[in-house]
């Protein structure tokens, strides 16, 4: 997603303004706090759930992800010097100082193990899931029962024994059957203003400027979600879950609402963070995992992928429609600017994948009057 270079800049001056800033070790989990013993300064950050049917049952699985910390009592400091050191590089920053704030917290909590929660799913069984690892993640498939109505779309409301009880959260669950038709998205680049391509800007973009959709996106996502039949929809992010909040509002005001899977980065995997976020081999086996496990949610369901030509989303799709050409019905690439748009990539990246599966774009028009639904892609 973003730049190695961009990541050692904004990384290094935020990291080192907040050690002079904050006593408390960065992102370390403190282990002599109880384990599933929840503390009145935790929070809870759960992620909305796709949920898909457990073979030919009426049985529900949902597919949970979740988020726990000590709430990070000196934030604001953390955001003033973050703010000071993107001044530094030249960034304006003028009235979004709350931006930084929002988007920046999360990278400088403090994860908690062993957490479990309690989630009631409006019209399904109620369920508990944990314990949350020492990185405070977790990530849980859960039976929810065959549930009441035939709402695609239900509330999650959840709460944590002990001191926490009484504390809720909430998060949606986007329910689809195993056929029909699905859209795997990418973000950055795709249906977001990122600048990948660009350290200043991207740096810019992340923390600063309020989120811009790409021209022509929006309408070309409600014409599909209209032609589609209300597909589910679902957004593969290479964005680490600390910007998830901000990112999953600008998505619901913007786009047709789905799941955002997010990669689980942690600053305990500092040494790792800049080869695990900017590499391409790495983010593109990323991608591979979740699109394979969301295949394997819904086998019997045509996706249309939508991503960019920025980093791999065009060799990620190709590999996912050469492994399962009946599941991938189109293949959709927006080329950027200044990024890889030869010729010679994109036939090495969809060497076996017909070319009437798949088309490049530079503007959403050239894809609008397409029939995708009767499988017209090129």
């Amino acid at each position: 997603m973003y730049s190695q270079h961009l990541l050692q800049v904004a990384a290094i001056t935020a990291i080192s303004s907040f050690v002079f800033a904050n006593p408390v070790p960065l992102r370390e989990p403190i282990d002599n706090l109880p384990r599933g013993l929840p503390l009145v300064t935790d929070e809870i950050l759960l992620l909305d759930a796709p949920a898909f049917k457990s073979g030919e049952g009426d049985e529900w699985i949902a597919s949970f992800r979740m988020f726990t910390h000590i709430r990070q009592i000196d934030s604001e400091i953390v955001s003033s010097a973050l703010t000071t050191a993107i001044e530094a590089l030249g960034i304006e920053i003028g009235n979004k100082a709350s931006n930084v704030l929002e988007r920046s917290k999360l990278f400088f909590a403090i994860p908690r193990s062993g957490i479990e929660a309690d989630l009631d799913v409006v019209g399904c069984l109620s369920t508990s899931v944990g314990e949350t690892s020492k990185t405070g993640l977790l990530e849980q498939s859960v039976g929810i029962g065959a549930c009441v109505g035939s709402l695609k779309q239900r509330t999650i409301s959840g709460s944590v024994p002990g001191f926490f009880k009484g504390r809720s959260f909430e998060a949606l669950l986007f329910q689809s059957i195993p056929t029909g038709f699905g859209v795997i998205s990418d973000v950055d680049d795709t249906i977001k203003v990122s600048h990948v391509l660009d350290k200043k800007k991207n740096l810019q973009a992340v923390f600063v400027d309020d989120h811009q959709a790409v021209n022509g996106m929006p309408e070309l996502y409600s014409k599909l979600d209209v032609e589609l039949g209300n597909p589910a929809w679902f957004y593969l992010t290479g964005s680490p879950y600390q910007l998830y909040p901000s990112l999953r509002k600008f998505i619901f005001d913007t786009y047709p609402k789905g799941p955002m899977i997010t990669k689980n980065l942690t600053f305990t995997d500092f040494t790792n963070m800049f080869k695990y976020v900017a590499d391409d081999e790495i983010l593109g086996n990323y991608k591979i995992t979740q699109l394979e496990k969301l295949r394997s949610f819904y086998p019997e369901k045509k996706f249309i992928t939508i991503g960019d030509s920025t980093q791999a989303d065009p060799e990620v799709y190709a590999e996912i429609a050469r492994r399962y050409p009946d599941s991938i019905q189109c293949i959709f690439i927006r080329k950027v600017d200044d990024a890889d748009n030869r010729e010679e990539r994109f036939i090495t990246a969809f060497q076996g994948v017909p070319q009437s599966k798949w088309k490049l774009f530079t503007e959403p028009s050239e894809v609008m009057g397409l029939d995708v639904a009767s499988g017209q892609c090129s």
